[in-house]
């Protein structure tokens, strides 16, 4: 039986979308974005020789480097209405899949434009790996969701971002024996997607973002070499081609690559890493999340 795309992102925490947004919409955004990068950081996307010239931005570390920064040109992208149109692209596929609830965008875009470290040859993050949301019991859907937009073809030697696909169900399922109540500054610091989605925040139970990695290393050999040293056509054989499966989850290793014009969306709270860009170029990628509303 073939899967809905809504039951792919259910079972997975990630979904592909080829072609959804037209590219020379695309192309004047990436014209305007690098304009502005120009115009604050002196940075060419065609001059190399610039990338670097700041010895304080980009920063980073041997895997990536990103600009300090890019808020300010978000903003300032977003109340020109230079997103708008890519936004209006994107929510009619996401109400179209999504049918169990209303998604709606926040005013907040995001940059995940990412130089190249110094290292030489990609391999599979072993560590950095987070969620961003937390899992709530008898609450099997995120509070948001994050959509990649690819401004042009990245690969994953060019840094992509690494998720577990399945790790978000892990997550549910350690919520249901270790999760607890009374974390309402929790819930209150997640206000911007999750307001009104519970009468008493204090008797939500849940299991904290910062409370999932470490019961997933202790119960499951796959995480203990996860987050483990290795070399790359070990790792990548392991984690990307094989994967694993434990109490009827599969989970593996995905990397967000994609080709201008595609969108990937996944559940914050899937573990997540960001890996090495070992490419001669940036990866442009943004980022717009979605908040579930009642």
């Amino acid at each position: 039986m073939t899967l809905s795309k809504q039951e792919d992102f259910q079972n997975k925490g990630v979904l592909k979308l080829s072609n959804v947004i037209d590219v020379e919409m695309l192309a004047d955004v990436q014209t305007h974005l690098w304009q502005e990068v120009h115009r604050k950081f002196d940075i060419h996307l065609d001059k190399p020789s610039t990338w670097f010239s700041n010895v304080n931005n980009p920063i980073g570390d041997a895997r990536a480097k990103r600009l300090n920064g890019m808020g300010s040109i978000m903003r300032e992208l977003k109340a020109a209405g230079k997103l708008d149109d890519i936004e209006r692209a994107i929510q009619p596929v996401i109400d179209q899949i999504f049918v169990d609830h209303t998604w709606r965008p926040l005013d907040l875009w995001y940059s995940l434009l990412s130089f190249p470290g110094s290292e030489s040859v990609w391999n599979v993050p072993h560590k950095s790996w987070h969620c961003d949301e937390p899992a709530v019991v008898d609450d099997a859907k995120p509070w948001s969701l994050f959509v990649f937009v690819f401004l042009d073809n990245v690969t994953a030697d060019m840094g992509a971002t690494t998720v577990i696909s399945g790790s978000h169900r892990r997550a549910e399922r350690l919520a249901k024996t270790l999760g607890t109540s009374n974390n309402e500054e929790l819930i209150n610091a997640f206000s911007s997607v999750n307001s009104g989605l519970y009468e008493s925040p204090k008797d939500v139970t849940l299991l904290p973002m910062d409370q999932v990695l470490d019961p997933l290393i202790q119960e499951d050999p796959w995480f203990q070499k996860l987050i483990q040293e290795g070399s790359p056509d070990q790792r990548i054989q392991r984690f990307i081609e094989e994967g694993n499966s434990l109490h009827g989850i599969e989970q593996k290793v995905v990397t967000l690559t994609g080709t201008a014009g595609d969108i990937i969306v996944f559940d914050p709270r899937c573990l997540h890493t960001f890996s090495a860009n070992v490419s001669n170029l940036p990866r442009q990628v943004l980022r717009l999340d979605f908040r579930r509303q009642i």
